[in-house]
């Protein structure tokens, strides 16, 4: 519909040609006062996605390969930050000075990470044509001439753990409104499925041909609803550009304010019940498999789990870089039988392979799992099917442990447990 006839410019601002436009029927017209121009890449909106790769990392800076998801409607120092795929606490964000920053939640923002880009003049970082580097842990930073951060397909992200649908109009649609939790594990219709957290009855799910919709657990996964995105080439709702509609009960009304977003997990309430499964593990860490449920107090800032059969084992975070698996006598120190090397807000949201402690080393459980239950329970529907896609490897940080202990205090937790 428009055309430029300069094979000479390199590119296409860089023309001064009159730019042509066709009007349908085999036609063309000059259109002199038709541009194409630079711009500053600020204005461009930031990817919903950016994968580090490119080069193989090793040490704690192996954690932050991989693909991170844009935090919406989030600023660290005035410009976008990205949250890490399958470890939420791993983030890469501005400095506000000199570099972008692969770092922890705890170092959000500051000059402080384990791999750097010295580029202050992207807005967002797969816009840079400089390499990354990576800390070595001892205050050396190694350049990496083939690590780079590129713009990421966003349909290859697990889908997001919360979505906050908002702006409806209609009365019914904003019955439907309010935050969603990811029902982990489970897909409708060969997609990823929500259940709200304020109205356990109303779910965002895909019906099976043209849209998700946003609508009653009796008609779930069915081609009705009380909200409808018409745009089934989106493998999850909040990676659409394209605008919901409501039902008013006799048509489909445009609802220009309505959007789904990812979220925050931080904002999700902490589950009831939780469970720890896996194959048996001997000696003290078998016994703290099992289902905890959510105690009356936290601990560390973070919610507490107690063993449903033990009142003696925990559930807890450490305080700095792990949840364990613990005695009451050792709750919130940095000791226990097993550990989840993660600081997310609840360790059913980790993907990160969790450690036990036999014959007097922490050894990768591959195949334990931190499972939340459902409540109330999941409904009887034919569509609501176990995923049959794989999940994820689970897997464990490239770091020595940082829960060291002597033999003297496994001596002293051994005697507690007895």
């Amino acid at each position: 519909w428009l055309q430029l006839l300069d094979s000479s410019a390199a590119t296409p601002n860089m023309s001064k040609i009159p730019w042509d436009s066709a009007d349908g029927n085999g036609k063309w017209s000059k259109q002199p006062n038709l541009k194409c121009l630079a711009v500053d890449n600020t204005e461009l909106p930031p990817p919903k996605a950016i994968i580090l790769d490119g080069e193989p990392v090793i040490g704690t800076a192996a954690n932050y390969i991989g693909l991170y998801r844009l935090a919406e409607g989030k600023l660290v120092n005035g410009r976008p930050c990205y949250r890490h795929a399958e470890r939420p606490t791993h983030w890469v964000a501005y400095n506000g000075t000199s570099a972008w920053n692969a770092q922890s939640e705890a170092s959000l923002g500051q000059s402080r990470g384990w791999m750097q880009l010295l580029d202050s003049s992207c807005h967002t970082p797969d816009v840079s044509l400089l390499s990354w580097e990576t800390a070595d842990g001892a205050g050396k930073w190694d350049k990496k001439p083939n690590l780079k951060c590129r713009e990421a397909d966003p349909s290859t992200m697990p889908p997001a753990s919360a979505l906050v649908l908002s702006g409806a109009t209609e009365a019914k649609a904003q019955d439907c409104l309010g935050l969603y939790r990811l029902i982990k594990g489970y897909e409708v219709n060969g997609r990823p499925c929500w259940r709200s957290v304020r109205r356990s009855d109303r779910w965002i799910a895909f019906n099976g041909e043209n849209a998700w919709n946003a609508q009653s657990e009796a008609s779930l996964g069915q081609k009705r609803g009380w909200l409808q995105l018409l745009d089934s080439n989106v493998s999850t709702p909040d990676l659409s550009k394209t605008q919901w509609e409501a039902w008013d009960g006799s048509n489909w009304v445009r609802q220009d304010a309505c959007t789904c977003v990812s979220v925050d997990t931080a904002q999700l309430p902490p589950p009831p019940l939780i469970e720890l499964a896996g194959p048996p593990i001997a000696g003290n860490a078998g016994a703290c498999l099992g289902s905890y449920r959510l105690a009356d107090r936290d601990v560390n800032g973070r919610p507490a789990f107690q063993k449903t059969d033990r009142e003696d084992r925990w559930l807890a975070f450490n305080g700095d870089n792990a949840w364990n698996a613990q005695s009451a006598a050792s709750l919130g120190e940095k000791k226990g039988w097993i550990q989840l090397l993660d600081s997310v807000p609840t360790p059913d949201q980790s993907s990160i392979g969790w450690e036990a402690w036999i014959e007097s080393k922490w050894q990768a459980q591959p195949r334990l799992q931190c499972i939340a239950t459902h409540d109330p329970p999941l409904p009887c529907s034919e569509l609501l099917v176990v995923s049959t896609k794989p999940p994820p490897v689970a897997k464990v940080q490239e770091m020595p442990p940082l829960i060291k202990r002597s033999d003297s205090e496994l001596l002293e937790d051994a005697n507690k447990d007895t």
